[in-house]
């Protein structure tokens, strides 16, 4: 890519279902079907390399870091280390390097409540969601 990322966005999920279905399923096709380079543990994690090294990586390389929101996802630590991750870059670099989507309703911790997120629990408000999205992360982090 021309401003120096290898993917749009790195998707941050809970691997348990049903949060594994809908980013499989739905997301992350809705994603590549509009053109964006998409880093997705499956994909881009190298198999036998340490995990938390995979996950900082994943957060470097990627233009935008997305949390999928869901009760599951803030019970996770290793969830919770990929946003910090992303927080921590974008203060460095004066970035807006985390964005969000509520996927199912979910009181995230007080750094992901103070951003704004697109709100995905209903279903009928998806397509518009994902338009919003995708638009933004073709913008680069700094604008």
């Amino acid at each position: 890519m021309a401003d120096g990322f290898d993917y749009d966005v790195f998707v941050s999920y809970r691997r348990a279902e049903p949060d594994r279905g809908w980013v499989h399923g739905r997301l992350v096709p809705r994603l590549r079907a509009d053109g964006l380079l998409v880093c997705l543990d499956d994909d881009c994690f190298r198999p036998g390399a340490p995990l938390v090294l995979e996950m900082e990586r994943a957060v470097q390389v990627s233009r935008y870091t997305l949390a999928v929101l869901t009760p599951r996802y803030m019970l996770s630590n290793f969830t919770e280390l990929e946003t910090v991750l992303a927080e921590h870059l974008g203060l460095e670099r004066t970035e807006r390097r985390l964005l969000a989507v509520m996927y199912e309703q979910t009181r995230p911790r007080l750094g992901i409540r103070a951003r704004l997120f697109l709100d995905m629990t209903d279903g009928a408000e998806f397509e518009a969601a994902m338009a919003r999205l995708c638009t933004q992360l073709r913008q680069r982090p700094d604008q």
